[in-house]
């Protein structure tokens, strides 16, 4: 390999060890502030970085106000870890630029009623987890993240079952963010009034095409 493709194939490597040190269980509330913040971006709600608060302890992960965010991530089938150190392993032993590229991977549409359907079967372990009664205090945010899908059509259309699921578990309210959207799917009379003034509607407000997650920057 030439210099060039040599510091390129060194970039790679880095960048996929930090992603997998950003996996790792020591900065989970990293990742989830992080979802937060992207959810509230393409929300369109204004805040500062100090109003997401690190939950003092399970079940709430992330306070934002009078938000209690209880976060999941959705994969679909994939095992990243796994995914992450083959990727790794390939940079690694990578002998020509050709070996570093990635597949081209199509984009199939994943519909808003079969991803609420998704999202309802996700939460049903948590909910079993801290009961109706402590599902009633919080606000469910499933960060959607399933390579190769994209959120189309974009008719904000929750599926019965799901909402039948959805209302049985008991969450105060039920949003997700799949970037570069964000939604709220359910939200009850006592949740914080921006997620009910947002129900049933798509949003797609962050002007930006990349730097959803990252931390705002002082002016």
């Amino acid at each position: 390999m030439k210099p060039s493709e040599k510091q390129y194939r060194g970039s790679l490597v880095a960048a996929t060890e930090a992603t997998l040190d950003l996996f790792s269980n020591r900065n989970k509330t990293v990742r989830e502030t992080m979802v937060a913040r992207a959810f509230l971006r393409c929300l369109g709600v204004e805040f500062s970085e100090d109003e997401l608060v690190v939950g003092p302890e399970e079940p709430v992960d992330i306070s934002f106000r009078e938000t209690r965010f209880q976060i999941r991530e959705m994969l679909g089938e994939r095992k990243r870890h796994l995914d992450l150190r083959k990727q790794l392993k390939r940079f690694q032993e990578a002998q020509s630029i050709d070996d570093l590229a990635d597949p081209w991977l199509d984009s199939v549409p994943l519909s808003f009623s079969d991803v609420s359907r998704d999202i309802a079967k996700s939460l049903s372990t948590k909910a079993s987890k801290y009961g109706v009664q402590a599902c009633a205090k919080l606000d469910a945010l499933v960060y959607v993240n399933i390579p190769g899908r994209h959120l189309y059509p974009l008719t904000p259309k929750l599926d019965p079952i799901a909402a039948e699921e959805l209302h049985r578990q008991g969450w105060r309210s039920v949003s997700m963010v799949f970037i570069p959207y964000s939604s709220v799917l359910v939200a009850y009379e006592d949740c914080p009034e921006f997620l009910r003034n947002k129900t049933g509607r798509v949003r797609m407000k962050w002007q930006h095409p990349v730097g959803w997650f990252d931390p705002q920057r002082e002016r």
